[in-house]
């Protein structure tokens, strides 16, 4: 009876592996989305108000959900303190937040904070425009990765929890 209680365990155990590899892979394409759905926001808010880079800030956290808005939050409770460099902060507050991204995302993230709050408004919002196009285009590239990867995540998870129980037993 035990052996067929830890039989049963180690095969949900190593399913549970597999199913936390489907999240890491759902949150990725959901943090897309919800960043270029703030970027998007942002780049109406600066183009067409005018509105300063805190205020626009603002509106893309309530168009952003989950870690998207609060790293918007926190960049735009940074930037109304002042007294740093607006790369500074968007690089940190990009640091701090709990997004699921690769590398590549936070590169080009980073790349935009380099202009946003520097330039002029015309480019702020061609940069801003560009990055939600290449955030649209990465969460696609991520969400076929999800559909593709999830599934052998899930049938590894399975077939490995089985394996290690017919080798163990």
């Amino acid at each position: 009876m035990i052996r067929l209680m830890g039989a049963a365990l180690l095969t949900a155990g190593c399913a549970a592996l597999g199913l936390a590899g489907v999240a890491r892979l759902e949150g990725r394409v959901r943090d897309l989305g919800a960043l270029a759905a703030g970027l998007d926001a942002m780049e109406r808010e600066l183009g067409w108000r005018l509105a300063p880079l805190p205020d626009a800030l603002e509106t893309a956290g309530r168009a952003a959900g989950g870690g998207a808005a609060r790293f918007f939050a926190q960049c735009a409770g940074a930037a109304r303190e002042g007294g740093r460099a607006f790369q500074e902060l968007w690089r940190d507050s990009l640091e701090a937040a709990p997004l699921r991204l690769a590398e590549g995302d936070r590169a080009l993230l980073r790349r935009l904070g380099q202009v946003l709050g520097r330039y002029d408004a015309d480019s702020q919002r061609r940069a801003l425009a560009e990055a939600v196009a290449e955030l649209r285009a990465l969460r696609a590239e991520a969400a076929e990765d999800r559909r593709r990867l999830g599934r052998v995540y899930g049938v590894l998870g399975v077939a490995g929890g089985l394996l290690l129980v017919i080798l163990l037993i």
